[in-house]
Formats: C-alpha cells, structure tokens, sequence
C-alpha cells in the first residue's frame, strides 16, 4: 500500500516506522519497471513490476496482494493453495503442550512420537563434472562414510545426475546444481544453489528473476548463497528479485577466505522485505577429503517424517530445520511467562552462550563462562522476530530459523 506523502503524518506510527515506508517507498519505487516485453515509449507494457511502502517487497501487479503493517497478512487474503487444509490440521498440533524432541515449524510441533525424527546433511559440494577434486562418487562416498544421511552435488552450471552415481539404501541424493546468471543490479554473477531440480538450463544466458522461476516451476527451491563472499548488496542485488527459498549463513569453503558467515546479510534480507528466510549451513567442498580443508564442517539438520529428497526440500523450505557447525538444538520453545513478558526455552547439546538475534538489537544468555544444555531468559520487548545462535566452549555455532514473535500467548 502506498500514501500520499502528505498523509503519512496522520499515520498513527512511530517516526522511526515512518521514516521505514518513506526508504521502502522509495526502494521499491526504484526497482518498478516494466516487464521484459517493453520495447519503447510507442508499446504498451500490460504488466509491470510494482513495489510496496510496508515490506519493500517487489512483485509482479498480478501477483501482488495486500500487505499489513508489521504482522502477517490475513489468512483470507493469502493466495489460496490445494495444501491449505493440510497446513490448517497441523497447525492444530501446535496446541499441544508436549514439547519433548520436537522442532517447531512457524508454529507447529514436529514429535518424534508422529514419526518426524532429524536428518544430517550438506546441500552444496562440487565433484569433477565442474570444478571439484573429487569424483562424484567418491564425493558421495565420503559423506557416506562421515554418517550424514543426505546430500546434493551441487556442480556449477549443470545437474550431476543422481542416477549416475551408487547410492547406498538408505542414503537420500538431492538433484541439483549451482546457477549463475548475470547480475543486471551492479554486483557481482549471482550464485544460486538450486535444489530439487530434473532439468539443465542456460541460466548464464538468463535473467535471474528467470532463473528462479524456472527452478520454482521444476519444483525446486532456488538458496542465496555465500552472500558474504560473493560481496552481495542485499539491497541492490537481491531485493529486486522474488522467489528464493532462503539463504545460506554458513559456507565452509568460504571461511578458508574469512567470509564464511553470512548472518549480517541474512537478518538485513528479513528486515528489508518484513518477511521470514530459512537458512543453510553447507561445505561448498572442493577438495578431496585428505586436503581437510571444506568437507564435513557445515551442515543442515532437517526435521522429517519420510527419507525423500522431496521430504528434506519440503522441510528445508518449511523451516523445519537448522543450521550448524557443531552444536545441536533440540528444542525451543516461545511464550509469555506469569508476568506477560516474552521468553524463551532453548534445550541443546552443550554450550557456552546463546545469542538471541532480533530484527532490532538482541540479547545473550551465558552462566559466567560455565556450560549448560537448557536455557530460559527474557527477549527484547517489542520484538518482531527472533533467531538463535548457539555456541560452544570451541566456538562453534549453531543457528536455529527467525521465529514469529507477532501473537506470542
């Protein structure tokens, strides 16, 4: 929704969320423009691209729909899908007050009594067929034999046909491959790890909104990755683009050359477009396993019921999942305590502090340097969203997904 400058003083915000439409506005103005088939002043465009004041977010006119200030648009006036009574009748679970070994799913629980258990894997490594040291099979092979239960072979420009490696019974191969079309924004080639995908294209000689939509329309899910490294201005040259199934905070290879987190780009995408992204934690390897260098550091836990490669997409899109470099999440739970303030419970593998990331500011729990495996603490009042970064006593970290803090009961 858009107003008029003039009327934007009877608002009833605050100047800060003000002054947050006004940059919106003018973001999303920028990137407005007609669709690839305008070819000048004498043809008419019958469909453009338009950009909203709330969420800064760029759509298509016939895809657009009505945007709320700081809380999620109305279930009526959500796009319908045939999944819809599906998403309702878990969203019931989600009263259930048994919350042992489960995950929660934008607000649903996932128990190990409904037979959802996890699932370790890496979602981006590289074999010979691009520029890999290894061949796919030996690629595959190693993860294999490091006891992670999925993984994809993510070569650059074409799919590594699943079928031309052995995979052990069991064992989950995701088809995929890592994409990059021009940058028409400034920066550099995109890079987009692209799950779940059957069909090779030219993605170097497309658009990359094409790109995405071509591997939505495959049902694939395309992930931002290692923004850090590719020097990614998330304004500049991700904003204008819609799709994407999330990003990917944690690359292996990556932080051989410093820039392996990403998590600064991560909360800066979600508080440009006011929405949600999962995240992935992966290798990127390269190398073969002796160089231990960029295999077996990275990796995604995902919360499932079938051992699919659709399953596991599923999760990974969903949010059923987190990411890690060691620590494990076995659960959080969200809720207002006896005096009305927001808290969280975060039970996990052995740490040494716990950060709550928010979309403004944050907090951090520790016990003075002592390890602990269950936490409860306060989070930021008002807060929109929040995310969770576990640490060890080694320094490794896991993320957990932003959660929803709109309607906390």
């Amino acid at each position: 929704m858009l107003w008029e400058a003039e009327k934007l003083e009877s608002i009833p915000l605050l100047p800060s969320d003000k002054r947050r439409l006004i940059q919106n506005f003018t973001a999303a103005l920028s990137y407005c423009r007609p669709a690839e088939g305008h070819f000048g002043r004498d043809k008419v465009c019958m469909r453009q691209l338009l950009g909203c004041a709330t969420c800064a977010r760029v759509e298509w006119i016939d895809q657009c729909f009505p945007c709320f200030l700081f809380k999620e648009c109305p279930d009526a006036l959500r796009p319908k899908s045939d999944d819809t009574e599906d998403e309702m009748s878990e969203a019931d679970a989600s009263n259930d007050e048994d919350t042992s070994a489960t995950v929660r799913r934008r607000g649903m629980l996932l128990k190990d009594e409904d037979g959802y258990s996890w699932l370790k894997g890496n979602l981006h490594s590289h074999t010979t067929n691009s520029d890999g040291k290894a061949e796919p099979q030996e690629r595959l092979d190693g993860y294999v034999g490091q006891g992670y239960d999925f993984l994809c072979l993510s070569d650059h420009h074409n799919i590594t046909r699943i079928d031309s490696v052995e995979v052990p019974d069991g064992f989950i191969a995701i088809q995929g491959a890592e994409l990059h079309p021009d940058n028409p924004f400034g920066g550099q080639k995109h890079h987009f790890v692209c799950l779940n995908i059957h069909e090779d294209m030219d993605a170097q000689n497309m658009p990359p909104q094409h790109v995405i939509d071509e591997v939505n329309r495959q049902g694939g899910a395309v992930w931002l990755a290692h923004p850090h490294w590719s020097s990614v201005n998330i304004q500049r040259d991700t904003k204008p683009l819609s799709g994407f199934a999330g990003i990917e905070v944690f690359n292996t290879t990556c932080r051989c050359a410093g820039r392996g987190e990403s998590s600064v780009h991560w909360d800066d995408w979600m508080e440009l477009e006011n929405r949600l992204y999962p995240a992935l934690a992966n290798d990127d390897a390269h190398a073969v396993d002796a160089a231990q260098r960029d295999t077996y550091q990275g990796w995604s836990w995902v919360r499932v019921k079938e051992r699919t490669a659709e399953a596991v997409c599923e999760a990974l899109v969903q949010g059923a999942s987190y990411s890690s470099t060691g620590p494990q999440i076995r659960d959080i739970r969200i809720g207002r305590n006896a005096t009305g303030v927001v808290e969280a419970t975060v039970e996990c593998s052995q740490a040494q502090r716990i950060a709550a990331v928010h979309d403004a500011y944050g907090v951090e729990y520790h016990e003075g340097g002592e390890l602990f495996e269950t936490a409860t603490f306060a989070l930021r009042p008002n807060a929109r969203w929040v995310r969770f970064e576990v640490v060890d006593q080694y320094g490794n970290k896991a993320w957990s997904n932003p959660f929803d803090l709109s309607g906390v009961e």
